[in-house]
């Protein structure tokens, strides 16, 4: 904040920054809105790889065939359980029978060990063909299992074959999402480039710097995020060429400050000193630095500095009433008030402070 402006104007200033702070938000709002909804318009890939019919048909029959295997094992594991416990129950009851056999030793239960043999017989037989019900089905399964393999295989070549196709469908999604993106923000970019050369003077200044510091997050925020992933290319190309152009407006801005330099210093003095801001010139003093050619102010103990010694600038003068030593830049004497501080005809006419005795 310049230390010469009067306190309205430093919170006229301060008002006027916390406006385009307040209006650049707005304004990021309303963009980031905008943005996030144009990439939906664009539209969403989806992994669909085209599958040949003859595989689609294989898929489902393994699927059938599959429900169809779970299917009879649960039926045959069921199966399998009760007949084993039907044998084991038999043969339990058969052995018991036979302990009494051998206790009465009676001929005539001869006819009933046979039968009892017989049903037991059975119930074993009974038993061995669900087990081979069961083997045959794992059979089917190992047959299910080496089908299932193949038709994985044969999608894992078809999908292999699509990757490519879906990436470039990817990227040329994301690359119409950025040029969406960037025909949305680089207008705003180059308006703002617009605003900051011709419009800093205008009394509306507070708006513009607004929207350029909106337009500002808008492409460095909103938009290099979002570019595509070979965007590298594109991150570094613009960085280089942004690079290139800053430094092409430096080294012009340089040369024609020079150039203004070697112009004023071959104005008088007088004309040097009245071009020079009263505001800028406390600012530059205070950092002890020429209010003109923006040298340092080289100091000596125990001596005045009334001129810059690089281009001679009058920095401090006398009163020409009380002999006061004045900033050269003031209007009135800081002692006593009179307008009558050195080069008293190079001021604006206005009334003389009278001096207090």
């Amino acid at each position: 904040m310049k230390k010469g402006n009067r306190l309205p104007e430093r919170l006229y200033a301060l008002a006027m920054w916390a406006v385009s702070a307040v209006f650049a938000l707005f304004l990021v709002g309303l963009g980031g809105l905008v943005i996030n909804d144009l990439p939906r318009k664009a539209g969403h890939i989806a992994y669909e790889p085209v599958y040949p019919a003859e595989m689609i048909q294989r898929q489902a029959t393994l699927r059938d065939e599959r429900a169809a295997i779970a299917a009879e094992r649960q039926i045959d594991d069921v199966a399998l359980e009760a007949a084993q416990s039907a044998t084991r129950n038999a043969r339990e009851g058969f052995q018991t029978w036979l302990e009494t056999r051998k206790a009465t030793t009676d001929p005539r239960q001869d006819t009933e060990l046979l039968a009892r043999t017989a049903a037991l017989e059975r119930l074993q037989q009974a038993e061995h063909e669900v087990t081979r019900k069961i083997e045959a089905l794992d059979q089917r399964r190992r047959a299910y299992d080496t089908s299932k393999a193949k038709l994985t295989s044969d999608r894992e070549g078809v999908e292999e074959a699509y990757r490519p196709v879906f990436q470039r469908a990817v990227l040329r999604a994301q690359l119409r999402v950025f040029v969406i993106r960037l025909a949305f923000t680089l207008p705003l970019l180059l308006l703002a480039t617009w605003l900051v050369m011709r419009k800093r003077q205008s009394q509306y200044w507070p708006l513009y710097r607004g929207f350029v510091l909106a337009s500002l997050y808008a492409f460095f925020v909103e938009l290099v995020p979002y570019l595509p992933s070979y965007g590298g290319y594109i991150r570094y190309g613009v960085g280089a060429l942004l690079t290139v152009l800053v430094c092409v407006v430096l080294i012009r801005n340089m040369q024609s400050y020079l150039a203004r330099r070697r112009a004023a210093e071959a104005e008088s003095e007088k004309e040097r000193r009245q071009r020079v801001d009263r505001a800028q010139a406390y600012a530059k003093l205070d950092r002890k630095t020429c209010p003109d050619c923006d040298r340092p102010l080289v100091l000596v103990d125990r001596q005045d500095t009334n001129f810059c010694v690089h281009c001679g600038l009058t920095l401090y003068e006398h009163c020409g009433v009380c002999q006061t030593r004045n900033i050269a830049f003031n209007r009135f004497c800081m002692s006593c008030g009179s307008e009558d501080i050195g080069h008293a005809e190079d001021r604006t006419s206005g009334p003389s402070a009278v001096p207090v005795l």
